[in-house]
C-alpha cells in the first residue's frame, strides 16, 4: 500500500521535516509505503541529498519526491512568528496536477503509528478531512470574534479545524475552483493565516477526522474536558487523543527550542534515539529555554490588551 504525504517547509525547517519523515517512515504498518512529496522554497532543496538518505535508510520502497519553487506568497501576511512558508500548501492542487489525493502534515509533528485509517478516512465530495481546532472553544471563539474578518466564519464555530494535518481531495478542490479562492484571499490579512482561508473557503465541505490524528501537544487534561463539555470531541476520542495519539503537532512552544514544553520530552526521546538526526539539534539549549521573560510576557500580554484589531 502507497500512501502520497505531502510536507511543506522553508529553510528554517530543514532539520524538522527530517525528523517527521523519519517518524513517518519509523512508525508504519506492515506492507505501508509512502510516496513523500516536499514541497519547499528553493533555499531549503539542499536538504534533498539528507532527505533522501533518511528515507532509504528506513524504508527502500518509499519514495522522496521535492518541488523546489519560489513562493509565490512571499509577500503574504505573517504573523506569531510563522513564515510565509505556511501559505505554500494553497498551491498544491496546481503543482500536483496529477494527484488525485494526498495527506499534508507541517513538519513540526510526530508520528506514532500507522496512518492507514487516516488514508482511508472517506473524503467523497468534500474538500478535505481535518481535526477541529482549539479556536472552538467558546472562550477562544470570543476572543477572536471582534477580528475584523470573522464575520466570515459565521456558522463555522464548532467545525473549525486546525489545517496542520490534512487529508486532501485534490480532485474535488480543483472541480471547486478553491485554489483559485486562496490565491485571491492570500493577500488578505487573516490572523490565523492560510487556516482561516481554508475555513472560510470550505465551509460544508470538510469531513472532520478524530483529535488521535492531530493531537495538540500543547493541550492537557483540563483542555480535553472543556473540548468534552462543548461537545466538540467525545469522551472516548479524548481518551484515544490523550492515551494513544497517532500524531503530536507541536503547535505553539516548539520541542527543539523549549525541552519542558509539554509532550517535548517524547520528540527529543525520538530524535536522541536516531543517529542520524540526534546532531541536529542543540538539546542544552532547549533544556535551559523555559520561554519568554517575565518582562517580555507582561509587554506581550499589554499589547494583546491594547490590540483592536488583534493583527
Amino acid at each position: 500500500m502507497s500512501m502520497k504525504i505531502v510536507f511543506c517547509f522553508d529553510e528554517n525547517l530543514v532539520a524538522q521535516a527530517q525528523v517527521a519523515a523519519a517518524s513517518l517512515l519509523d512508525e508504519r504498518g506492515a506492507g505501508e509505503h509512502f510516496e513523500i512529496h516536499c514541497v519547499c522554497t528553493r533555499a531549503a532543496g539542499s536538504v534533498e541529498a539528507a532527505l533522501g538518505q533518511v528515507i532509504r535508510r528506513r524504508d527502500p520502497a518509499s519514495s522522496l519526491v521535492m518541488h523546489c519553487v519560489e513562493n509565490p506568497y512571499e509577500g503574504a501576511y505573517q504573523v506569531r512568528d510563522i513564515s510565509a512558508g505556511t501559505y505554500l500548501r494553497l498551491a498544491l492542487p496546481r503543482l500536483l496536477r496529477d494527484v488525485e489525493k494526498i495527506l499534508y502534515m507541517d513538519v513540526d509533528v510526530l508520528i506514532r503509528g500507522s496512518l492507514r485509517s487516516l488514508w482511508e478516512t472517506s473524503t467523497e465530495d468534500m474538500a478535505f478531512a481535518a481535526v477541529r481546532g482549539a479556536v472552538n472553544l467558546s472562550d477562544k471563539w470570543e476572543w477572536n470574534s471582534d477580528r475584523p474578518y470573522w464575520g466570515r466564519l459565521s456558522g463555522m464555530k464548532g467545525g473549525y479545524i486546525n489545517a496542520g494535518v490534512t487529508l486532501m481531495n485534490l480532485s474535488e478542490i480543483r472541480k471547486r475552483k478553491l485554489d483559485e479562492q486562496w490565491d485571491a484571499l492570500a493577500g488578505e490579512k487573516f490572523y490565523y493565516q492560510d487556516q482561516d482561508i481554508l475555513n472560510i473557503t470550505c465551509k460544508g465541505a470538510i469531513a472532520y477526522l478524530p483529535p488521535k490524528y492531530n493531537r495538540f501537544a500543547y493541550l492537557e487534561e483540563k483542555d480535553f474536558g472543556q473540548f468534552i463539555a462543548e461537545g466538540i470531541f467525545t469522551e472516548e476520542e479524548c481518551r484515544e487523543a490523550m492515551r494513544s495519539p497517532v500524531i503530536i503537532h507541536y503547535t505553539g512552544d516548539k520541542p527543539w527550542k523549549r525541552y519542558d514544553t509539554n509532550m517535548g520530552s517524547l520528540w527529543w526521546d525520538y530524535v536522541s534515539a536516531q543517529p542520524d538526526l540526534k546532531g541536529m539539534f542543540d538539546e542544552g539549549k532547549a533544556r535551559r529555554y523555559h520561554g519568554p521573560s517575565i518582562m517580555a510576557r507582561v509587554a506581550r500580554k499589554i499589547k494583546k490588551a491594547c490590540s483592536k484589531e488583534k493583527l
